[in-house]
């Protein structure tokens, strides 16, 4: 009879633990999640930089516990995103793309078509910007540029197909390249690149919307 005793008085203080422990991370996670929500209230109110800190900031948190592998997929995927829209909001190209081969280091690959939206979406503002900046205005270089942003938005675009972002800017990229082959286009050609029209996810989108 003691010893039942003793074994359920072990079970409950070990139950306790548990349930302290379910309590701390929820209490954490929680305040993470407001964080989260912080960020999204800064850049709603135009303070890109503030937002990007902050989501920064978590991102280190979650490392730090060594916990943001283990964090719902929506939840992290939506952290390195929005990290990613801002950062290509603010024309930091190379570092948006970093964010969002973070979660490929994470999950393997990731099956989010915003990501590949993104994805293009980079790689045809840096083809823009390089081709525009160049003396040489190298058609070769810009198409391979333009099939690497291309082949993005076709990837997007077969796990989103109701993406009309990802439709338009695929549409438009396939445009360009086709103009390319046609020698008294090319002048239309450095027009478009010059003056860029293609249609953008718009960083609005913050507050973390459903991953497909």
């Amino acid at each position: 009879m003691a010893t039942r005793k003793k074994n359920w008085a072990a079970a409950k203080i070990i139950g306790g633990l548990v349930l302290l422990v379910v309590a701390v991370v929820g209490l954490v996670y929680g305040a993470i999640l407001r964080e989260m929500e912080r960020a999204e209230l800064d850049y709603s109110q135009g303070n890109a930089e503030s937002a990007l800190q902050r989501y920064e900031t978590v991102e280190q948190q979650l490392r730090s516990y060594g916990v943001i592998r283990f964090m719902p997929r929506q939840d992290r995927q939506n952290l390195l995103l929005n990290q990613a829209r801002l950062l290509y909001a603010l024309k930091r190209y190379d570092e948006a793309a970093e964010r969002l081969e973070r979660e490929n280091e994470l999950s393997g690959m990731t099956t989010d078509g915003r990501f590949f939206l993104l994805r293009g979406n980079i790689a045809f503002r840096k083809a823009a910007s390089d081709y525009t900046e160049s003396q040489q205005k190298d058609a070769r270089v810009l198409e391979d540029a333009l099939r690497g942003a291309e082949d993005n938005l076709r990837d997007s675009l077969r796990l989103t197909p109701q993406s009309w972002d990802a439709k338009y800017n695929y549409e438009f990229i396939n445009y360009v390249r086709r103009m390319m082959n046609q020698n008294d286009d090319q002048n239309k050609v450095k027009i478009l690149m010059e003056n860029v029209r293609v249609k953008e996810t718009q960083p609005q989108a913050l507050p973390p919307d459903q991953a497909s």
